[in-house]
């Protein structure tokens, strides 16, 4: 079915891919590394770090309902997909760049606590992990049911809930 849709043949697809795991880690792979792009243009927008906070999780909300690409892929992966043994290359893959997410998360905080922004009681590893946590279910939970809400129209409400929590009065 994959080799009929791209136009090529089955010998095309495993000289490539080697097998359907190795062709489902380079998808999953490559759909990341496209997202992470753009989470890098946040960071290089300037501003200070509460401002690129906000700015990221609002982007990481946003980005699934803007690119259908990403959005299947995450629908496979979190919705379609079992843990097959196959498959734990790409799952640590997965795990990596979701630890990488949050030490840029913990150093924002950081920069924000610094910067007088952000309590300066909070643990920006719990911040984190808070955010990861909050951007991760409510992506989830669009994904479930699309029709329910539209993660672009309360991206800003949401973040800006969660950031009430930890912004300096």
């Amino acid at each position: 079915d994959i080799a009929r849709q791209a136009g090529t043949t089955r010998g095309a697809i495993h000289w490539h891919f080697g097998n359907k795991a190795e062709l489902f880690n380079t998808l999953v792979r490559e759909r990341y590394k496209q997202a992470a792009s753009i989470f890098r243009d946040v960071y290089a927008s300037g501003g200070s770090p509460l401002q690129q906070f906000r700015q990221l999780l609002i982007r990481w909300l946003t980005y699934a309902e803007e690119n259908t690409d990403f959005r299947i892929v995450l629908e496979l992966i979190l919705l379609k997909t079992e843990a097959a043994p196959e498959l734990a290359g790409g799952m640590q893959e997965k795990i990596q760049g979701q630890r990488i997410s949050l030490e840029h998360f913990a150093a924002l905080i950081k920069k924000g606590i610094a910067a007088g922004e952000i309590r300066p009681e909070v643990n920006p590893d719990t911040v984190a992990l808070a955010a990861l946590g909050m951007v991760n279910g409510i992506t989830s939970q669009w994904l479930m049911e699309p029709s329910a809400f539209s993660l672009k129209s309360i991206a800003q409400e949401i973040v800006d809930l969660f950031l009430q929590g930890i912004v300096k009065p």
